[in-house]
Order: structure tokens, then sequence, then C-alpha cells
């Protein structure tokens, strides 16, 4: 079934979140806030932190997607309701409420993502970030002897120059947007992990108690209580 090949790749999606961990959080946080203001330029977005939230958020909706797919087919398994034998049901309950858990966290990290944007634009629009382009024209000339007759050429050059510009005295803005981005750089490593973790936990936890998570009534109606791992 597809659900328990999903399962089974749980260990190999943790694999992936160490290497997206590994390769994209190597700063303290002190080293990446220094990092961070040292490369402020008013106007522009943070590339690298664009480039690291992108990363997260693959890996989060990749979970989603996973952590439904367990859920449903787990789902599909719950017996009807009847009186006695009910421990592997909730030992069954028990189970889809922690994927289902897992799966409502994920979203909210992939949710919050987007109120970074909005946040360092805000910050950006207080500094007053503006673009101004000069344009200037150079006239060159030059004289030639062609055949005795004397000639002229004269050469336009247009030069465009850009400047980015703030208004003066609004260092704590400047001081608000690197927050904001190391406010970000700290909740996306934070998902990182709790990914991670929820991915061993569930992976774990559904194994251990395949027999109830599918049959949780078992084969007979004796009514005996199995222990939960």
């Amino acid at each position: 079934q597809a659900a328990r090949a999903v399962l089974a790749s749980l260990p190999k999606r943790t694999d992936e979140a160490d290497a997206v961990l590994a390769k994209y959080f190597t700063q303290s946080v002190p080293a990446f806030r220094q990092a961070a203001r040292a490369a402020f330029q008013p106007g522009q977005s943070n590339a690298s932190l664009v480039q690291t939230s992108e990363a997260v958020h693959e890996l989060l909706v990749s979970a989603v997607a996973n952590f439904r797919a367990l859920e449903f087919w787990l789902q599909t398994k719950v017996p009807q309701l009847s009186d006695g034998n009910n421990f592997g049901v909730e030992v069954q309950d028990f189970v889809i409420e922690k994927i289902k858990a897992a799966r409502t966290q994920c979203m909210t990290h992939a949710d919050g993502l987007s109120n970074w944007e909005w946040q360092r634009g805000l910050g950006i629009e207080k500094l007053g970030a503006t673009k101004s382009t000069d344009k200037s024209t150079v006239e060159t000339s030059e004289s030639k002897n062609e055949d005795g007759t004397n000639k002229e050429t004269k050469t336009k050059k247009e030069e465009t120059t850009t400047k980015v510009g703030t208004k003066e005295g609004l260092d704590d803005f400047v001081l608000y947007v690197v927050e904001t981005d190391v406010k970000q750089y700290v909740a996306l490593e934070g998902a990182v992990r709790e990914l991670i973790a929820s991915y061993v936990r569930i992976h774990a936890l559904v194994n251990l108690n395949m027999d109830k998570c599918v049959n949780p009534r078992g084969t007979g109606n004796s009514g005996g209580r199995v222990g939960m791992y």
C-alpha cells in the first residue's frame, strides 16, 4: 500500500531534514545576527535566508502530505463502535491523534513563513527605502582629414546610475529588520528540529503498535488488554 511505503520512507525523510539542518544552519544566532547586519541593504531581500526558507518550506509541505497519508490510512482501519474489547481502539485513536498533531504542527510552521516576509516588508517601508536613477549624456567629437577634407564626427553616450537611499535617523528600523531575520532563522531551525523529532516519533509509534493500528480488536473477542508501546 502507498501508506505503508510512506511509513517505510520516514527514516529517509529524517535524513533529508538532517541534511537541510547541516547545510543551512551552520551559524550560531550571534554570528547570524552579525552577518545579517553587515549584509543589510535597503530595498533588498536577505537572499540566503530566502533560500533557507524555501528549503524548509519544501520539507514541511512534504511532511504534511506524508502525515496526512498515514492519518487517512489508519482512519480507514477504525472499527465500528461496540461494547467491550476497545483497548486496541484506544491505542489506534492515540496514534492517529499523534499523527494529526504532527501534521498540524508542520502546517502551522509552513503558514508562518509568509509572516516573516510581511514583517520584514513593513520594516523596509518604514526605512523609506527609495531608488533614484540619474542619467547623463557625454558628447565627444573627433576631427579627421579624409582626402584633404576636414570631417568632424560626434558621438553621444548615455550613462545611468542607480542609487538606493533611506531616510536619516532610522537606525532602529534597520535593527528591527535584522532582528526579524534573526527570528526567522531561529524559527526555521526549530521547525526542522521538530520535524525530525516528529518523523522519528511517528515511525516508532506506528511500527511498535502496528497490530493495534490496523486491527485494533484483534482476531478474537476475549477482550484481553494488551499494552501499548
